[in-house]
């Protein structure tokens, strides 16, 4: 009996070692998984980053047409609203209140007849004549009543759909009359903008200017005088760009390296000329007056605020930039100012002013400011 009984200790703790390691196991391999899940995400965000980046160089210019704009929209005809059931409803309801009416008178001459028939002698006769004679005129009198009920019925709903059309035209004239106010006004802006008017520039940049989207927070001043702009945009830091690149193993894990300094750089480069280009074309496709634009793109340090990329683009030479491949090939062909060493690190240049400034009281210009989000 010891003996089982040892033999019986000996296995149970077999199953419970074998128990424990299996759940031992069970743990690693949901923390595996949970640990590749999280690589995954990682790399996808990453690539997510990269490509966001990438993206500000894909350029494209649509101008506003705004002839079109100063075509007034129509408003839409009038449709009353059909109520003819009203009519029929009412001298339904006229009707149905008379059925018990004439139908009592009815009844009653129709059991006069039956006890003459059945009790027939000349009292009953003269009785039932007389209370014969009385009920018709009640029941001729009924009818009339009730003629002059669905007459009446009628008319009031013809008079009930009349007032509800009448609200319905005096609702739609004043909509109508809402809408061309707003219409003309709309118009009236539209060919302010087309004259270079600065309180509509100024409300049509900080519209446009407030839809951009990139992946990086900037800030962009514009200021505008005699139909030219002058616009600063306030570049990201390096931060922005990683420092590294992200590569998925076959294993699953993820393998950093550190980019080259050069083309670190080079990224940097692309963004800030991509960020300048893309608020150039933007401000030039939505302002009708403006011709050609000034653009500098600027680096806040903790002393000075250092200007690295001037650049000048009209109207005319947009297509340069809507052709290229990338921001630093653009602003290359539109001959922009910039200065860098050969591992592409950008210098301080001096800023491009348009030369119908010179002189010109600052007060006189209008001025825009503008914090572009993610």
């Amino acid at each position: 009996m010891a003996s089982q009984s040892q033999s019986n200790k000996t296995t149970s703790k077999r199953d419970r070692e074998r128990n424990s390691g299996n759940e031992r196991a069970e743990v690693r391999y949901f923390k595996g998984e949970d640990q590749f899940e999280r690589w995954r995400k990682e790399f996808i965000q990453y690539q997510d980053n990269e490509l966001q980046l990438a993206a500000v160089s894909k350029f494209s210019y649509e101008p506003a047409n705004y002839e079109a704009l100063l075509v007034p929209d129509p408003f839409a005809e009038l449709v009353l609203t059909d109520y003819s059931y009203l009519i029929e409803k009412a001298v339904t309801k006229a009707e149905e209140s008379f059925v018990y009416p004439l139908g009592v008178r009815v009844a009653i001459i129709v059991s006069l007849l039956v006890i003459l028939v059945v009790f027939f002698s000349p009292i009953v006769l003269l009785l039932t004549a007389a209370m014969g004679a009385a009920a018709a005129v009640s029941l001729y009198f009924t009818s009339k009543e009730r003629e002059n009920a669905i007459l009446n019925a009628e008319q009031e709903a013809r008079d009930e759909i009349a007032r509800r059309n009448e609200q319905e035209r005096l609702a739609y004239d004043e909509k109508k009359q809402q809408h061309e106010l707003k219409e003309t006004a709309r118009i009236a802006l539209v060919q302010q903008l087309q004259t270079g008017e600065p309180s509509a520039v100024r409300s049509r940049l900080d519209e446009v200017l407030n839809k951009l989207k990139f992946p990086v927070v900037i800030e962009v001043d514009v200021d505008f005088y005699a139909d030219i702009p002058l616009i600063k945009v306030w570049l990201p830091s390096k931060a922005v760009i990683p420092k590294q690149t992200c590569e998925m193993l076959p294993s699953g894990r993820l393998q950093f390296q550190d980019k080259d300094t050069r083309v670190f750089n080079k990224q940097f480069f692309e963004l800030s000329g991509a960020l300048i280009l893309q608020v150039v074309t933007t401000v030039l496709a939505n302002i009708p007056s403006f011709k050609e634009a000034y653009a500098a793109g600027i680096m806040k340090n903790e002393l000075t605020d250092d200007c690295i990329l001037a650049v000048k683009a009209s109207k005319e030479t947009i297509d340069v930039i809507t052709r290229s491949s990338n921001a630093i090939a653009a602003l290359q062909a539109l001959e922009a100012v910039y200065e860098c060493d050969t591992s592409l690190s950008l210098y301080p240049v001096d800023m491009l002013c348009p030369p119908e400034w010179e002189d010109v009281d600052p007060q006189k210009m209008r001025s825009l400011k503008v914090r572009m989000f993610k």
